[in-house]
Formats: structure tokens, sequence, C-alpha cells
């Protein structure tokens, strides 16, 4: 079994509530198509965007009742919250694997399958990945990615209830400010690989692209916490070349890509 836990944001504080829920219909339809059905997707939020396909129980909505943010620093508590009611969720089902999806990015269907075949690993992290530009629908790979690495999360790295919730999630202010955060699933994901490791937790190389990094759509939280990216990037991704998705089928299949 394996956890998706999305944490959505407001539709007060998104800039086009119509591409976020666009965007997130894309997800959750990425997580869903899973070779092995052995997995529930939790998604934490203030309100429920239309969905655009139907879904069995394994997908799940909590609301929360939490602050509309108003700018950055508010949107990573805000987000960092509605981390803790998913971790209080997965802690309800017994804990387990879980992966912290990004609510505009697209995953592999083979995430499960490969999870359910390596049951003693503490987890993954996803170094390699794919960058899908948004205005132009089409993908280039990328040897450093950033999503929340796949961990085995046990009940002591989880909350127990909602009630230190927003105390905790205040803390998490950036990436040096994550790591006081009481539970592990909140310390973010530049932090976890490292904090399991100083647990005796080494998190392996996930072995195959998982990960689609969509970019430009206006809602991306690591770009508009600069207004840009560093140029290191943007040189990289300039020279990887254009994969067309037209008849990729092969990639559009494994991550849900049925509209282009």
């Amino acid at each position: 079994m394996i956890f998706f836990g999305i944490p959505l944001r407001s539709k007060e504080s998104s800039v086009n509530w119509d591409i976020v829920s666009l965007l997130f219909n894309r997800t959750v339809s990425s997580l869903y198509n899973q070779i092995n059905p052995e997995f529930r997707i939790i998604i934490a939020c203030h309100e429920i965007p239309k969905l655009t396909k139907v879904y069995d129980s394994r997908v799940e909505f909590i609301p929360v009742d939490a602050p509309i943010p108003k700018n950055f620093q508010e949107q990573m508590i805000d987000k960092s919250f509605k981390i803790h009611a998913i971790g209080v969720k997965i802690r309800e089902y017994g804990c387990g694997y879980t992966l912290l999806a990004d609510a505009d990015d697209l995953y592999s269907n083979r995430i499960s399958e490969y999870v359910a075949l390596h049951p003693t690993e503490c987890g993954w992290v996803i170094k390699t990945g794919y960058d899908f530009n948004y205005n132009k629908n089409v993908l280039k790979f990328s040897l450093k990615h950033p999503p929340q690495p796949i961990v085995k999360y046990f009940p002591e790295d989880l909350p127990i209830s909602m009630s230190d919730a927003l105390s905790d999630s205040q803390l998490n202010l950036n990436l040096n400010a994550n790591k006081s955060c009481k539970y592990l699933i909140k310390r973010g994901h530049g932090n976890i690989e490292s904090e399991c490791k100083r647990l005796k937790r080494k998190l392996q190389i996930f072995p195959f692209i998982a990960h689609v990094y969509v970019k430009y759509s206006g809602e991306n939280h690591s770009i508009l916490s600069t207004g840009h990216e560093s140029y290191a990037r943007l040189i990289f991704r300039f020279l990887m070349p254009e994969i067309n998705l037209k008849n990729n089928y092969p990639i559009k299949n494994e991550f849900s890509i049925d509209w282009i």
C-alpha cells in the first residue's frame, strides 16, 4: 500500500482557480491510474474542485479549517497545515509508504507497483524526471528534480491529531525552519532525505523516471517564491531537446496525458 497525499491550495489564494482545478484533475488522474491498485489518494483542501472523472473510495478529501493565506510565507504554513491533516489520516490507516504529491504535477502509473515489490526498503528519492512546459505541451528530460521522496512513515513520524497543527505548521517557513517541525512528514522535501539518513533509514534512488514537473502555469509555489528560476536550471533546460508528446503514446499512457 502506498498513500499519495495532496495539499491543495485554496481558491481564494489562487491566481486562477480554473487552472488550479485543471492541473489538480490531471494530477489525480495520473495517480489514480496506478497499475497496482493498492493505493489511496488523500487530498487536504479548503474546497473541493469540480472533478472531471469518477473515482472510487480510494480518493478521499479532507476539509481543513485554516486561515486563508495572503502571502507566500502563509501559503507555506497553509501547505504544512494540510500535510499535517494528511499525516493524521495516514496514521489512522496504519501508516506506510507515502508520496506527498504536488497538486499540479504528473506521476508515473508504475510507482505503486514498484513500491509493492520492495516492501523492506525505507523509501526512495526521485532524482530524474521530466519538465513539462504548460504553455507549449512538450517535455524535457531533467536530471535534478524537486518532488517529495517516497518514505515509509511510522507512527512517530506522523501527527496523531490536529491539536498542534497550526503551531507546528507555523515553523514551516523555509528549508531551514522546516527542520524544527515536530513530525518527519512535515520537514520538507529538501530535508527529509538527510533526516531519514540521520535516523538510519537510508532512502534509495528510484530506478526510473516517475515525475513530471509542470512549469509556468502561474500557480507554482517554487517559482512564485522568487519570481524566476536559477540561471543554471534555465540554461540546462534550454539545452535539453524537446520531446514531442503528440504521438509518444508510452509516455502519455504512463503519465495519463490524455489531453494532447
